[in-house]
């Protein structure tokens, strides 16, 4: 028996078959191969040969795989949509803001031309940021609750109260003094803050819940009285607008007497409808004093 030398991939590509027949690549026609695909059992060359968890696939293959598997999304976007849509809506309008300042201009709440009939305002300027401190802090804040807040009440419960409060904010800040312009998330994400309050006090009986509830409070003190200090120029009367709203709405959209118990959809409804309605009204029976 004669030695046996070393042969390379290519080598044994250029091999022909048991039968003495010759096969090229598909891919490469002009290359002589034994390998095949373990799936469609085409010709391919070791240039083409894809490993797989058995054998080697085409190229082809395994395109039409990656097709055909369903795509994962990112856990945020699957459980909390809202809130990831929240996130991206109010990123995106942070870029805008930086490419033209007619963004801020147009959409933020200024007093005087929300008296003037610009309604709108009081919503549009809830995506809004002054800087990037103040959107990180603002994203970050609805990053960390707003899924809490969603999974527990359901997706359109959540944008509901979310936009409720938040204009409960801006109400706020439009019908008391200091009357300036402002813009921010900052009411809204108060509002789910307010619902969290009371959705934490309902199960307070309930372990560890007493300490999130005493963490939540020192939170909402500390933002306070960082909103004081001077030089920050902090909206606190629309912090405390949307922090009102949402406790509002919370003790109408939750019975507390489970970790999904909601209340009946007449409380639901009659919640939603008192806070709006008293934001409508600040807006309406004006004037503002500046």
């Amino acid at each position: 028996m004669g030695a046996l030398s070393e042969m390379s991939s290519s080598d044994i590509d250029t091999q022909v078959g048991d039968s003495g027949e010759v096969t090229y690549c598909y891919g490469h026609p002009k290359t002589p191969t034994k390998l095949r695909c373990s799936r469609c059992d085409r010709p391919i060359c070791g240039r083409c040969a894809i490993p797989a968890p058995v054998g080697q696939h085409c190229p082809e293959c395994v395109a039409e795989a990656r097709k055909s598997t369903p795509k994962v999304r990112a856990a945020l976007q699957a459980n909390a949509p809202a809130v990831f849509a929240l996130l991206a809506i109010n990123v995106v309008l942070y870029i805008a803001q930086q490419v033209s300042f007619d963004v801020t201009e147009k959409l933020a709440m200024i007093p005087q031309a929300v008296d003037a009939g610009e309604w709108y305002r009081l919503i549009t300027a809830m995506f809004l940021h002054a800087s990037l401190w103040h959107i990180g802090f603002n994203m970050y804040a609805l990053y960390l609750f707003g899924p809490t807040i969603e999974q527990a009440f359901g997706t359109w419960r959540f944008v509901a109260m979310y936009f409720i409060a938040g204009l409960a904010g801006s109400a706020a800040s439009f019908a008391f003094p200091p009357h300036v312009a402002s813009l921010g998330a900052s009411g809204a994400i108060f509002g789910v803050l307010g619902v969290m309050l009371v959705y934490l006090y309902n199960r307070r009986a309930q372990t560890f819940i007493g300490h999130y509830l005493r963490n939540l409070l020192g939170l909402l003190a500390l933002n306070f009285f960082i909103a004081f200090l001077p030089g920050l120029n902090i909206d606190w009367v629309a912090h405390l607008g949307g922090l009102i709203g949402g406790m509002a709405l919370g003790y109408g959209f939750d019975r507390g007497m489970g970790a999904t118990a909601k209340s009946p959809p007449a409380l639901q409804l009659a919640a939603a409808v008192l806070v709006f309605g008293v934001s409508v009204a600040l807006v309406v029976t004006g004037p503002f004093g500046v």
